[in-house]
C-alpha cells in the first residue's frame, strides 16, 4: 500500500496550509495516491451493490412495457435486497473517513494500515449507516414509482416524488456527516447521527448542491446515456470516491470548529493547519 507523507512534522509550521480550502488544493496536488487508493478500496466493497442496480436495470428494460405492477414488484424487491448491501459499501467508506482524518490533521501513516485499522474499529458503525441510507432509497425507490404507477394527478405525483427526494436527501447528508462526525468524537450510534442530520438541516443549501453532484448527476446519467454513466463511475471508482470523503471531511472539520470544538475541544481548533499569527494587539499586549 502506498504511504501518504504529513506536510511538516510539526503542527504549526509556517509552511502548513493555513485554511482548509488550502488543505483541500494540497490533497489533491500532492496526495493522489491517498485520494486513489481509497477510491479502489471502497470500489471493491461497492461492487455487490453495483451489481445489485445492474441487474434491477436489466430486469426493468426486460419488463413488459405499460405494466407498472411487474416495474414496482421488481424495484421494491430489488431495493429490499441493496439495503445491506449500502452497508456493505459504507464498512468501507467509513474507514475512508478515518484515514481522511488522519490526513487533515496532517498525521502520516500508511494508508492501506490505516485503512484497516479503522476498519476493524468501526466495521458494524459503518454498515448500520450504510443500511440507515439504504432503507432512505428503498422509500425514495418504491413511493417515487408508486405514485408515478398508480395516481394520475400531477400535484401528487409532484408532491410525493418531492417529499421523498427531500427525505432521502436529508439522510444521505446525515450519513456523510455521521461518518466525520463517529471518526471525530466518541459519541453513541444515536448521538453521532444527531449531530449528522443538525449539519445537513443547518447547511441545506450546501447539502442539496452536494446530493445533486453525487446523486442526481449518476441518476440524470442513468436515464440519459449509459456510456455516460460508465465514464462517470470509472472517474468515481479510480478517484472521485476519495475525492467526495476529502471534501466532506474538511468541511465538517470546519463545522465542528465552530460549533463543538471552540467550546469543548479547543486543542483541535485548527488542528492540521498553520498556526494562526498574533493579531497587532496581541503583540503589543507581549511587549
Amino acid at each position: 500500500m502506498f504511504k501518504y507523507k504529513g506536510l511538516k512534522v510539526k503542527e504549526g509550521d509556517a509552511d502548513l496550509p493555513k485554511t482548509r480550502k488550502e488543505l483541500f488544493k494540497t490533497v489533491v496536488k500532492d496526495d493522489f495516491y491517498l485520494l486513489a487508493e481509497l477510491s479502489l478500496l471502497m470500489l471493491l466493497f461497492s461492487l455487490p451493490l453495483a451489481a445489485a442496480f445492474i441487474g434491477e436495470l436489466l430486469m426493468i428494460s426486460g419488463a413488459k412495457p405499460h405494466d407498472p405492477a411487474v416495474v414496482f414488484s421488481i424495484c421494491f424487491y430489488s431495493g429490499l435486497v441493496e439495503i445491506p448491501l449500502f452497508g456493505v459499501r459504507y464498512i468501507a467508506r467509513y474507514a475512508s473517513f478515518g484515514v481522511m482524518k488522519k490526513r487533515a490533521h496532517n498525521e502520516a501513516g500508511y494508508i492501506g494500515e490505516l485503512f484497516f485499522g479503522y476498519l476493524k474499529k468501526g466495521a458494524l458503525r459503518g454498515f448500520l449507516s450504510g443500511c440507515v441510507l439504504g432503507v432512505a432509497v428503498f422509500v425514495w425507490q418504491t413511493a417515487s414509482i408508486y405514485v408515478i404507477a398508480y395516481n394520475t394527478n400531477t400535484w401528487i405525483k409532484g408532491l410525493g416524488i418531492g417529499a421523498t427526494t427531500l427525505v432521502f436527501m436529508l439522510v444521505y447528508g446525515m450519513v456523510e456527516y455521521f461518518l466525520s462526525v463517529d471518526n471525530f468524537y466518541e459519541l453513541k450510534f444515536g448521538g453521532a447521527m444527531k449531530n449528522g442530520f443538525s449539519f445537513a438541516v443547518m447547511h441545506f443549501p450546501l447539502t442539496l448542491l452536494y446530493f445533486v453532484v453525487t446523486m442526481g448527476l449518476p441518476f440524470g446519467l442513468t436515464l440519459l446515456s449509459t456510456w455516460s454513466l460508465i465514464g462517470l463511475a470509472a472517474v468515481f471508482a479510480l478517484w472521485g470516491d476519495g475525492l467526495t470523503v476529502l471534501a466532506v471531511t474538511l468541511f465538517s472539520h470546519g463545522l465542528f470548529d465552530k460549533y463543538i470544538n471552540s467550546v469543548y475541544h479547543t486543542d483541535y481548533i485548527n488542528k492540521g493547519l498553520a498556526a494562526k499569527e498574533p493579531t497587532n494587539e496581541r503583540r503589543k499586549d507581549n511587549g
